[in-house]
């Protein structure tokens, strides 16, 4: 009953958030550069030196710097649209961080990359083991550096090691330290803690999404939206970015949605009675999704708690959620 009243208490606080920021000004960024340090907990060091990062103030890596994580996890927004998560006991070397030519490589520990758009000439590459794997497609991918290992959840990898050359599909893995590429099939609902914390993350950037993107379709920066590129937002309410996609709904790989400007008319306005833009097709099927909501979003050195530590400094934001996506196979959760 009382987890009840909490999921019944933080929808009401969304709506009613959502209620309050017609007028509000959205302010989205898309960033000369990769590598914003978004969100940490317990210890992350930049090049040896702590990250403690304050409300509304954003670390950048710059090129050949070293990010690396102690007792501590670490998200960094790289493109438009593409996360960058780091495990625990964990490293990752910015090699170049223009948005043209995004290039990293995974020193030690494990990373995963959510990528929720490509953008046009622009290009995502990781390294590990010697061994370079370019984005190719939109999805979800980890890269372990030891054992070296690509999985690809969701999506296309084009991995080049020497003058080999193989792509890896969804549900397929490769062993990075084989002399011989080649791939083998997983069990994508083989997950860990990080995974899990990594899709507590996307539900928490995702619930920003909706406040952001209902500000922005009230702008006139939404009104053009739709011909432009998708951006980073900045969400005053949550203390954190998120994402908004040009048009449409891009579908996290681990269930959450992110809305376009136009399309969290369609989503969300006709369940409250109202009508939706002009020109926009029926409402979005929406179906429940676990609640969530709190304050202090990051900077802890206790548990990994995914974005509701238990004290500490840090980034401070609110986060709450929407009626979402439908689980993903019980998967991150």
């Amino acid at each position: 009953m009382a987890t009840a009243r909490r999921i019944a208490c933080t929808a009401a606080g969304a709506v009613l958030a959502m209620c309050l920021v017609p007028h509000a000004r959205a302010q989205s960024v898309i960033s000369a550069h990769s590598g914003v340090i978004h969100y940490v907990e317990g210890d992350v060091t930049v090049d040896g030196t702590p990250v403690h990062p304050k409300f509304a103030e954003f670390p950048e890596v710059k090129s050949g710097q070293l990010v690396a994580t102690a007792e501590g996890r670490a998200e960094i927004l790289l493109t438009p649209g593409v996360f960058l998560r780091m495990a625990e006991n964990s490293s990752v070397r910015m090699i170049a961080n223009a948005l043209a030519d995004t290039r990293l490589e995974v020193v030690s520990g494990a990373a995963l990359v959510e990528v929720g758009q490509l953008l046009e000439n622009n290009a995502i590459t990781f390294e590990a083991s010697g061994v370079k794997m370019e984005l190719a497609k939109k999805g979800l991918f980890r890269i372990n550096a030891s054992p070296a290992s690509l999985r690809v959840y969701e999506g296309q990898a084009r991995v080049t090691s020497g003058s080999e050359s193989l792509t890896a599909r969804k549900g397929h893995q490769i062993d990075l330290d084989s002399p011989k590429l080649a791939d083998a099939k997983f069990d994508a609902k083989d997950t860990d803690p990080f995974y899990r914390w990594s899709s507590r993350r996307a539900e928490y950037v995702a619930a920003a999404n909706v406040i952001s993107a209902r500000v922005s379709s009230n702008s006139s920066y939404g009104s053009s939206f739709s011909g432009n590129p998708g951006a980073w937002s900045w969400n005053p309410y949550f203390g954190m970015f998120t994402f908004l996609p040009s048009n449409g709904v891009y579908w996290s790989p681990f269930g959450s949605p992110f809305y376009s400007p136009a399309m969290v008319w369609a989503a969300y306005v006709p369940r409250r009675g109202m009508v939706a833009n002009p020109g926009i097709s029926a409402p979005v099927r929406m179906g429940p999704s676990p609640a969530s909501f709190g304050r202090g979003m990051g900077g802890s050195r206790g548990g990994m708690s995914g974005g509701m530590p238990s004290g500490g400094g840090g980034m401070r934001g609110a986060g709450a959620s929407m009626p979402g996506p439908r689980s993903s196979g019980g998967r991150g959760r």
